[in-house]
């Protein structure tokens, strides 16, 4: 069952985009219901449609929320720019720390004025794929929740590379960008096909009307 929110990202450059994200945030804690959600992917079918943005928005969101950090994961190991946007340099990332090279604390960076923690991707590991699949990914997912109130996973393009669909497979829930009027239909159920052929347990729709760069609210929160 996909449920469909609808996101206007023009309002963004309004005041009016933190709140947008906080009903963002809200709707995926009361869809929860009884079961809690610890972790959540952002992503989308093809590039270009906001996902990033989106994660960076719903973290900040989370965190402006809750009493314990958020963290924030860049997964996208082909293009990643969760720490660029963050301003934050990365030594090391989930490549290293899925694969035992080093522990949590070297991985994660941590913005503790904004409650936000962030880990870059780091160095895409040779068995990547044996790396990420489950439980592995799930079983990293449930030691990071003892220090985080929500882990937000920013995904690659499900159509371009299989990441998403491994990190779909092993999280509370996924969110699926759509650039609306502009991603094709065959694009989006392939996408979807993508994610339920992997098992994702929940998938929602936030149609987003266009691309949109990180917004300087963002960086002012920072």
């Amino acid at each position: 069952m996909h449920r469909h929110h609808f996101f206007d990202a023009g309002k963004l450059y309004s005041p009016a985009a933190q709140q947008i994200f906080a009903n963002v945030y809200d709707n995926l804690m009361l869809a929860a219901k009884e079961v809690a959600v610890k972790s959540v992917l952002v992503c989308a079918a093809d590039p270009g449609e906001g996902a990033t943005t989106v994660a960076l928005g719903l973290a900040l969101a989370a965190a402006a929320k809750q009493d314990r950090p958020i963290l924030l994961i860049d997964g996208n190991f082909h293009d990643p720019r969760i720490c660029q946007a963050l301003r934050l340099k990365d030594l090391f990332g989930l490549g290293e720390l899925i694969s035992g090279r080093v522990e949590s604390y070297q991985a994660v960076i941590q913005k503790s004025s904004a409650g936000l923690h962030a880990m870059g991707p780091g160095i895409m590991p040779a068995n990547q794929f044996i790396d990420l699949e489950p439980p592995k990914f799930a079983n990293l997912l449930h030691r990071l929740a003892d220090d985080y109130h929500l882990v937000i996973v920013d995904g690659p393009p499900v159509n371009l590379h299989p990441e998403s669909v491994l990190f779909g497979s092993q999280v509370d829930q996924a969110l699926l960008v759509v650039y609306s009027g502009v991603t094709r239909v065959p694009v989006l159920s392939k996408a979807i096909s993508k994610l339920t052929a992997g098992n994702c347990k929940k998938v929602d729709i936030l149609l987003n009307r266009r691309i949109f760069p990180i917004p300087e609210w963002i960086y002012n929160k920072l």
